[in-house]
């Protein structure tokens, strides 16, 4: 039992492209809904089978999903980052796979550095790119800014990983 236990803690680095993967695809998605949705809205706007109370109502949740959303893909970013280092907390990992660890980081960090530039290349599109402009957060955070935060986050990851103070009892 205990050399399944040891097989099977193989650190947090999946975590990392977990991570890059869920704040990649919600920032594409939350932009191409919020396309959408303005669409759908400016022509339920313009009909006239609406009241003045219910063109109002839809005009104040077309104010407010934007930001909304924004702010959904920045707390996604944070809590996803909570739970790396808190997961990092109770994983006892070996030194000898720290080799690995960073050599993983260094392909998080390129495949970051890609997802970058395949989001500003789609916040660039023409149909989009009025939509993307007003996604401060995620336009900050997906920029040039998104291969740091995944070094960041794996440098935090590996200082808690191989850090911890290795005082066990000796099993005997």
């Amino acid at each position: 039992m205990n050399k399944i236990k040891r097989m099977n803690k193989k650190g947090d680095l999946s975590s990392l492209f977990i991570l890059l993967v869920v704040v990649f695809a919600l920032a594409i998605t939350a932009i191409i809904f919020s396309k959408v949705f303005l669409m759908i809205t400016s022509e339920l706007k313009d009909n006239d089978k609406f009241s003045d109370n219910t063109k109002a109502t839809i005009i104040k949740v077309e104010d407010n999903t934007i930001p909304l959303l924004d702010l959904l893909i920045f707390m996604s970013l944070i809590g996803l980052m909570l739970a790396i280092i808190i997961s990092c907390i109770y994983l006892d990992v070996p030194p000898a796979i720290t080799i690995l660890f960073i050599i993983g980081l260094i392909v998080a960090i390129f495949l970051a550095g890609m997802a970058a530039n395949v989001f500003s290349e789609i916040i660039a599109e023409p149909e989009l790119a009025t939509t993307a402009a007003q996604f401060s957060y995620t336009n900050l955070i997906l920029g040039s800014h998104f291969p740091v935060i995944i070094l960041v986050i794996g440098t935090i990851t590996i200082i808690i990983l191989y850090g911890k103070t290795k005082s066990r009892s000796v099993e005997t």
